[in-house]
């Protein structure tokens, strides 16, 4: 027989009512808990069962908001309306669920690119041990942009520049050295501008958002310009996304033999760079289709060509690129010409503004 509850049961502290009167209603008290009358404990156990009540209703809402860092702008709502419409199975715009394939740029795009790209901080103290081994390197614009410490020249520079200078410090290495060594000093590593680990230093909206498409059938990949090596290395740790659904830019090696075993080595040269027009085809060359969704951003140019390779495919499409315009929680920087804004004015893109979209850049 299950046991009545009792005003002993509760943990709250016994608090005197007006009168000092043990019930609220000594003549014809309310029953609650069976045939309890309404005591004082009672009463505060009951407004504290509303408070947590009310309290679970909001947390509920909250997690029901599968995009919850995002400001209710007509981007957020755009993009949930997109999802539902490629996933209503009787719908006119469904997409089925082997063909839902996302593509992301990563660096400004899913993590922070200024001050400068993060494929460059575990190789900072190789890069000049290189120099000194042939100073010859030094000639390079990006390595010279490097030395000098200049975040502009090394920007301008590009993904040509950084893929230099990753080449120029692993020359020799091999690419099980090299991998080894990329996760544990970015876990250990601060990133300046948020406070946090490297592996952390993500935009919040975006991991949301990657969450959210996964949630929903679609599949996951990165086509950055950074290298591929690096990223693949980081990518299931800081972003959820496997190694095997990485692409990027590539380093020359060659096929060597060490201790009796057969090593693959860089041999110091740039074989690949995954940028601009490049990109297309490296999509293409994995996945063998266009991606129904593809997300970039605004500051080199380098992702508009992917999203028009997108918005051109034969269906429903999506394309998302991130505005870096928030100085005070990020940085804000554009292209002088504004060649990625107005692509996305041209073509139907959806622009992402840091300072009115986000509530949040990187969760601290």
């Amino acid at each position: 027989m299950r046991r009545r509850f009792q005003a002993s049961d509760t943990m709250l502290p016994s608090l005197p009512l007006v009168g000092g009167e043990d019930h609220v209603a000594p003549a014809n008290p309310i029953a609650v808990f069976g045939a309890m009358p309404l005591t004082r404990r009672a009463v505060l156990a009951s407004l504290f069962a509303a408070y947590f009540c009310v309290f679970a209703v909001q947390q509920g809402l909250a997690q029901s908001d599968p995009l919850a860092s995002w400001n209710d702008t007509p981007t957020k709502a755009a993009i949930i309306d997109f999802v539902a419409r490629v996933t209503t199975p009787a719908g006119p715009e469904f997409v089925p669920e082997e063909e839902r394939v996302a593509v992301f740029d990563m660096d400004g795009t899913l993590i922070p690119e200024k001050p400068v790209p993060a494929a460059l901080i575990p190789i900072i103290i190789d890069i000049k041990a290189a120099i000194t081994a042939k100073p010859m390197l030094a000639e390079k614009p990006g390595i010279q942009a490097f030395l000098r410490g200049d975040e502009a020249a090394l920007a301008a520079a590009g993904e040509q520049g950084l893929n230099e200078l990753i080449a120029a410090a692993t020359d020799g290495k091999t690419t099980e050295e090299f991998s080894a060594e990329i996760l544990p000093l970015m876990e250990k590593t601060p990133e300046k501008r948020f406070g946090v680990p490297y592996t952390r230093a993500v935009y919040q909206p975006m991991r949301e958002l990657l969450a959210y498409l996964e949630a929903n059938g679609f599949q996951n990949w990165i086509c950055s310009g950074s290298p591929i090596l690096f990223t693949r290395a980081v990518s299931e740790a800081m972003l959820g996304i496997p190694p095997q659904r990485v692409m990027g830019s590539t380093a020359g090696t060659r096929l060597d033999e060490r201790g009796g075993k057969t090593v693959l080595v860089f041999d110091g040269s740039v074989d690949h760079v995954n940028d601009r027009e490049g990109k297309p085809p490296t999509i293409n060359l994995a996945l063998g289709m266009r991606p129904v969704f593809v997300g970039g951003n605004e500051g080199g140019g380098g992702d508009i060509a992917m999203m028009r390779w997108s918005k051109d495919r034969k269906g429903p499409s999506f394309q998302l690129l991130i505005n870096h315009d928030d100085a005070d929680r990020e940085f804000a920087y554009a292209e002088p010409d504004g060649y990625s804004l107005n692509a996305a004015s041209k073509y139907g893109f959806h622009v992402v503004s840091m300072k009115q979209d986000w509530k949040v850049v990187v969760a601290p």
